[in-house]
Order: C-alpha cells, then structure tokens, then sequence
C-alpha cells in the first residue's frame, strides 16, 4: 500500500512518495485498548542534532525497539496491522468506488554490529484485503541484502540486491483504465558503488541494474493485456568526482550513462521503446552540523529511443534537497527533483517528471511526533502534449507507547488534473495502523 519501487515502469525513487500512494485506513480498536494506562511523556529538548539526524529519524532509546541480538548482528523483527479507507480504489474520474482495506506488513531486519564493514539482511511483506472489491487482493514481497567494505581509511566499496514481488499503484500514469486486476510484476536489481579519497578529492563509480518482468492482464470484458511485453532490463554506469572542505561543503560533478533493453521490440501499442540516455550534472552540498544540509545539482538529460516515432527527447535537469532543524523539536525537509520516466502511453516517448515536496515534523511530546506534508508534481508527455498535475496534502501523527508498540494515524489526499480526457481523480485515504516490535 505504500510507495513501489516501480510507481512508473522504473524506479522514481522513490520513494518520494509521490507515486503509488494506496492508502489505508485502520482500525486498531485492540492498539487502542494498549494505551490505557500509559502516561505521555513530555518532549525534551535535543543536545546534540545533525541534518541526518531529524525529529523523524533520531534515535528515541526509551522507545527504539531493542531488537534480539544474535552475535555480531541484531535482528529487528516487526509487524503492521492497519485498517484503511480509500474514497477511491481505482483512481478513475467521476465513477469513485470505495473500500475498507486490511493490510498486514511484516518485516524482518537482521543489521550487523561491527566496527568495521557492514552487512544487513532484510524481508518485508504487504498483504491487502479488500473487504468488498476482493480482484484488488495482493501480497507483495521484498527480500535483499546490503553492504559495505571498509578497503584502507579512505577507500569503501558498498552494494546490494533485492529481489521482489509489486503491483503497480492505480495512481500511477501507467495504469490501464478498465484493467481487472492491478498489474504484477517482479523486480530484480543490484548496485555497487566504489569510493576512493584522495585528500579533500574524491572519486565514486557505480553501476545499478533493474530487471522487471510483468504477468498479463484483462479488462473487465474479458479482453487480454500484454504486459509481458514491457518485460526489460535498464542499466547505469556513472561517475561522480568532487572536491571537500573540512566536511562543510562539499563540490561535484557526475555523468551517467544508461540503457533501456525490452524484451520485445513492440509494446502494447507497437512501440519499440529500447533506449539510451545520459545525464551529466554539477552540483554542490553543504552541511551545517545540527541545523541546516542543502544538496542542489543541475545539468542536462537525454534519451534516445530506437524507435524514430519516438526520436529523442533532452531538457535540463535537477533537483535540491533541503533539511532545517528549525528547532531541536521540528524539522522542515523539502525536496524538487525533474527526471525522465517511462512510460506505456501510446505515441509518448517517456515524460519528464518534476516533482517537489515540503514536509514538515515535530515533537509535540516525546513520544509523539506530527507530521506534514505537500507535494506536486507536473508530468509533461513528451510527443503527445499531454500534461498532468498531482497535488497531494497529508496529516499523520506516530505515537510510540513503548519500545514494542506505536500507532499511527494518517490522512492523505490525493488530486489529479490532465488535458487528456478521463484521467484525472481525486481519493482521499484513512489510515490507523498498529505496529509491533521485538
């Protein structure tokens, strides 16, 4: 129900959140019953906080589950219980059908403790249950593995691999409007990133691959969707140098090359959507311990598409991504980035993405953190003129009773406007969850 790697045909990532944004409402009458008896704890002013260290994200110790620790790892076991309403399961204009959602997350963590070299496992499910609509039952999974190797003082190498089970979001612009079923696919990937100082210089390499491999739908009539014809794989190489002074500041540069290889040479529409594109970007970061981190990076962005209906399509890029601690108790975070993405819609090539969120946390008491949050984003079909606009507002609140238990209230809504016929909506999401911790 929250955001999938794949809200697009690729990775947005992110994710922003802004993409696949199925909600949920919860009733946790049996969570609330916990509360009685548990005083609030009063909110205590931070001593020591960084721009990665955030009302959302520090450390709460009296409320942090400890985990089970299991030689040189810790093991981090959780569930999620939540109940949700969507005002509108399919995302369609002017025919909303609701629902009441059930959605049942585990997670297992297993971290490792050492002083030197890192290595953490992880799964997680999200099982839905519609009570009324049951062709929108899911399960989702998600298994993988990270690290990093520590080479000499100034030199690591990290990466990881996942493999997983998504369904795509209705939300998403992908989505096939009178489609049955939600559209599966599974998503393999792996990275690795090489790292190497040179005094206040450094050097990065990197490589990132994504395979997706989609199962084949129908309408509601019976007829048959060829998903498995946006069965493809997309790789990245890049480069990344900069220059650091005293850990403050920090300037770089980074190229990226890509490939986009289909199993098919024609899509559903008859497409062939094999691709290259590169990016080139400048940027700058700058990190005033404990109150402010600004990343902002600008350059330029092109794809080529085998197919000469498609051509190429190239625009500059960027983004920015600011953090303020306002105070020891709030946070204010915003985020603009504009990248290409892919994209099923007949005669486009893929569409550019501009996407900017602002979002704001804070500790009302010490076990209790609100949260905050607009977003926009403005996709541009290239080739068609199609444009869409999606606005969305959220509200929630995190209340920790102890080191195993917190619930979690959220109101999110959710608005799309387009110049194409029949492709905006709006649906609002209720959402109380239970989770628990070992």
């Amino acid at each position: 129900m929250y955001d999938r790697p794949l809200a697009r045909l690729h990775p947005a990532a992110e994710t922003t959140e802004a993409g696949g944004l199925k909600r949920r409402l919860l009733l946790a009458a049996a969570g609330l019953a916990l509360t009685g008896g548990l005083a609030a704890v009063p909110a205590n002013a931070q001593t020591e906080t960084s721009p990665d260290d955030t009302v959302a994200t520090r450390q709460h110790p009296e409320f942090d589950p400890p985990g089970i620790r299991m030689g040189g790892f810790i093991l981090y076991p959780s569930v999620t219980l939540d109940e949700v309403f969507d005002s509108n399961i399919y995302a369609t204009q002017g025919h909303d059908t609701s629902d009441l959602i059930t959605v049942l997350q585990p997670k297992l963590e297993l971290k490792s403790n050492w002083n030197v070299h890192q290595l953490n496992l992880h799964a997680s499910g999200d099982i839905d249950w519609y009570a009324q609509h049951s062709r929108e039952n899911y399960a989702n999974y998600d298994i993988g593995a990270d690290g990093r190797l520590e080479v000499y003082h100034d030199a690591w190498i990290s990466g990881g691999a996942d493999y997983s089970l998504w369904h795509l979001p209705r939300t998403s612009p992908n989505n096939i409007v009178g489609q049955a079923d939600p559209t599966e696919y599974n998503q393999a990937s792996a990275n690795v990133v090489g790292h190497k100082e040179f005094g206040n210089l450094f050097v990065e390499l990197g490589d990132s691959y994504n395979r997706y491999d989609f199962t084949n739908a129908q309408t509601f009539d019976g007829r048959a969707i060829m998903w498995e014809r946006q069965n493809h794989d997309e790789n990245e190489v890049s480069v990344r140098t900069g220059y650091t002074i005293q850990g403050l500041y920090e300037l770089y540069v980074k190229g990226a090359y890509n490939t986009r290889n289909y199993d098919s040479t024609s899509d559903m529409s008859g497409f062939n959507r094999n691709s290259n594109g590169y990016t080139v970007l400048v940027g700058g970061k700058y990190n005033l311990t404990g109150i402010t981190s600004i990343d902002l990076f600008a350059g330029y962005r092109s794809q080529d598409y085998d197919d000469v209906r498609l051509g190429t399509f190239s625009a500059p890029t960027g983004g920015a991504k600011i953090t303020w601690n306002v105070t020891p108790l709030t946070t204010v975070t915003g985020e603009i980035t504009r990248d290409i993405d892919e994209t099923i819609v007949v005669g486009a090539a893929g569409y550019f993405a501009t996407k900017e969120t602002v979002a704001a946390d804070h500790e009302l008491l010490r076990n209790l953190i609100l949260h905050l949050q607009l977003s926009h984003e403005a996709d541009d079909f290239q080739n068609i003129g199609r444009t869409d606009d999606v606005y969305g507002v959220g509200l929630g609140a995190k209340y920790m009773m102890n080191q195993m238990t917190a619930i979690n209230v959220r109101y999110n809504y959710q608005i799309r406007s387009s110049n194409g016929a029949g492709i905006g909506y709006a649906d609002h999401n209720i959402l109380v969850g239970l989770t628990l911790h070992l």
